[in-house]
C-alpha cells in the first residue's frame, strides 16, 4: 500500500511538458543533479517563502470571508508554520542525490512514466522521515480531531502557496519539485497514513486488497472522468475562487474526489462507515458550506463518484462493496 502512494509522487514528463522542445531533456537533467536541485533550492530562498505563505493567508481570508476577522489570526500562525516547513521540504530536494539518470538519447516516450527514484526524488516513507518532526507538530497544531476549520485553512493555504512558489521555477524545476509539494498538500487533505495502517490487516492477496490496490491505481482517472460529468451537470457554478474550469479549481476538484476514494477504501478495510460520518461529511459540512459550494454539487458529486467506482469493478468485487458506496451515499443525502 506504501507503495502505491508513493507512486503519486511522479514528475511530468509528458509530452505536453516537453512542448516537442529536444533542449528541454537537457535542462531536466540538469535540473534533477545536486547542482541543480541546489539552485532551484537557492532560487526558494526564506524570504520568498514567507512572502508566498503569508501572501497565500492573505488569500485564503478572501476565500473564508464569512468569518470574523479575528479567525485569520489562524491563518498567519498557518504561514509563519509553512515557511518552516517548506524550508525543511526543500532541504530534503536537494540533500537527496539522483539515483540513476536517463541514458542519452532515450525518447520522452519511454521516459513518461519514468520512476521518481531515477530523479533523486526519494521514496515516500524516507521523505516522510525527512519531516517527521515538522509533520507531527503540524498534525499536532492542525489537524486535530473535529477542528475541520482549521484543516481547510491549512488544505487551502498550501495548495495556494505551491502554487505561487512554482512560479518562481522553470518548467524543468518545476516537474521534479511539484511531486514534494503535492506530497505535502496530499498529507494534509488524504488520510493515506489511516489507509496504510487499515491494510496491514488484511494478507497481500486477500479479495479486499486485490479490490483496493487496483482501485487506487486507477483513482486520478476515476477522478477526471467524475470532474468532467460534475462540470457537465453544474457549467455555470462561480465561486469565489472562479468557475468550475478554472486550473486551480480543476486541481482541487479532483485532489477532493482523490479524497473520497481513500475515505473509502479505508471504510471498506475497517469494515464500517463510521470514518466517512464522523470525519469526512463534518468536514465537507463545514469548509464546503463556509465557501458557498451547494451542498447539492457535494451530493450529485458523490453520487457520480460512487457509480463510477462501481462501474470498474468485476460482477463479484461490486458485491462487495456496493454495500459501502450505497451508504455513502445515504450519508451524504441525509446531510443535504
Amino acid at each position: 500500500m506504501i507503495s502505491i502512494w508513493g507512486s503519486r509522487y511522479l514528475a511530468d514528463l509528458s509530452e505536453s511538458f516537453t512542448h516537442g522542445d529536444p533542449l528541454v531533456r537537457v535542462r531536466l537533467r540538469e535540473a534533477a543533479l545536486k547542482q541543480g536541485r541546489e539552485h532551484t533550492a537557492q532560487k526558494l530562498h526564506s524570504r520568498l517563502i514567507e512572502q508566498q505563505c503569508s501572501l497565500a493567508a492573505v488569500r485564503v481570508k478572501d476565500l473564508y470571508s464569512k468569518y470574523d476577522a479575528s479567525v485569520f489570526v489562524e491563518t498567519a500562525h498557518i504561514a509563519k508554520f509553512l515557511s518552516r516547513l517548506y524550508l525543511k521540504l526543500l532541504e530534503a530536494y536537494s540533500d537527496f542525490l539522483p539515483v540513476a539518470m536517463a541514458p542519452e538519447g532515450e525518447s520522452w516516450e519511454e521516459m513518461e512514466n519514468i520512476s521518481l527514484d531515477t530523479w533523486g526524488i526519494p521514496n515516500i516513507v524516507k521523505l516522510a522521515n525527512a519531516l517527521r518532526t515538522l509533520l507531527l507538530e503540524l498534525q499536532q497544531q492542525y489537524m486535530l480531531p473535529k477542528n475541520w476549520q482549521s484543516l481547510g485553512f491549512l488544505t487551502t493555504q498550501i495548495n495556494l502557496t505551491n502554487s505561487l512558489l512554482l512560479q518562481a521555477l522553470t518548467p524543468a524545476e518545476q516537474a521534479l519539485i511539484n511531486p514534494y509539494f503535492k506530497f505535502l498538500e496530499e498529507y494534509v487533505a488524504i488520510p493515506w497514513q489511516r489507509l496504510c495502517l487499515a491494510a496491514t490487516n488484511y494478507p497481500q492477496d486477500s479479495a479486499s486488497m486485490t479490490i483496493v490496490e487496483s482501485m487506487l491505481s486507477l483513482a486520478t482517472k476515476i477522478s477526471g472522468t467524475v470532474y468532467e460529468k460534475w462540470y457537465e451537470r453544474f457549467p455555470t457554478y462561480n465561486s469565489r475562487r472562479g468557475t468550475l474550469n478554472h486550473p486551480g479549481i480543476i486541481h482541487s476538484c479532483i485532489r477532493d474526489f482523490d479524497m473520497f476514494q481513500v475515505y473509502l477504501w479505508v471504510c471498506f478495510l475497517e469494515g464500517n462507515l463510521s470514518f466517512v460520518q464522523q470525519e469526512l461529511s463534518p468536514i465537507c459540512i463545514i469548509i464546503f458550506h463556509t465557501l458557498g459550494i451547494p451542498w447539492e454539487m457535494t451530493f450529485e458529486g458523490t453520487i457520480f463518484l460512487m457509480h463510477e467506482i462501481l462501474k470498474q469493478l468485476e460482477p463479484y468485487q461490486k458485491d462487495l462493496v456496493r454495500p459501502y458506496t450505497q451508504e455513502m451515499i445515504n450519508i451524504f443525502m441525509a446531510m443535504g
